[in-house]
């Protein structure tokens, strides 16, 4: 019986301390990793236009805020012909839905290798463009999420920090 007890408290503190992490991320200054943090808050803001993404080429992973949040998350990002896209799958992870509230405001910060871009996401939904992308997630991430039901994809183009 004492083992069974010890075995308990040590499953019940490891569920606090998960527990303390997600809420200790929700004021940090970005995500941790995989679990969504506060917002992005440092880092050089660029204000001029980025006309031309191809930079973003092999960064693996980018820091990203919806400007109607004041949380932030860690996506992929995509390039092509000197543009920038995000993807996201609707079923991985599961309960995820910043993805509907860019859909209905795309304004965003991004922060790529410590310097903070405001942009505006705006969904596509031409089929060609998904397979085109596709081919660019198994160059650059070697697979695709798991259980894929479906992608969005978001263009992401420069906007004033201001607006």
């Amino acid at each position: 019986m004492t083992m069974v007890r010890w075995l308990f408290r040590v499953l019940v503190g490891f569920a606090v301390a998960i527990g303390l992490l997600f809420v200790v991320a929700r004021f940090h200054d970005g995500p941790l990793g995989p679990i969504p943090g506060g917002a992005l808050v440092a880092g050089e803001l660029v204000t001029q236009p980025v006309t031309d993404w191809s930079f973003v080429k092999d960064v693996p992973e980018i820091e990203l805020q919806l400007v109607s949040q004041n949380r932030s998350r860690t996506v992929w990002i995509l390039e092509q012909g000197g543009e920038a896209f995000i993807p996201c799958s609707t079923s991985f992870p599961p309960g995820k839905t910043w993805y509907r509230l860019a859909a209905q405001d795309g304004r965003a910060i991004l922060r790529i290798q410590g310097r903070r871009y405001p942009v505006m996401l705006t969904r596509k939904e031409d089929p060609a463009l998904g397979g085109l992308l596709r081919q660019e997630v198994l160059r650059k991430y070697k697979n695709v999420p798991p259980g894929e039901s479906e992608a969005w994809v978001f263009l992401i183009s420069s906007r004033p920090a201001d607006k």
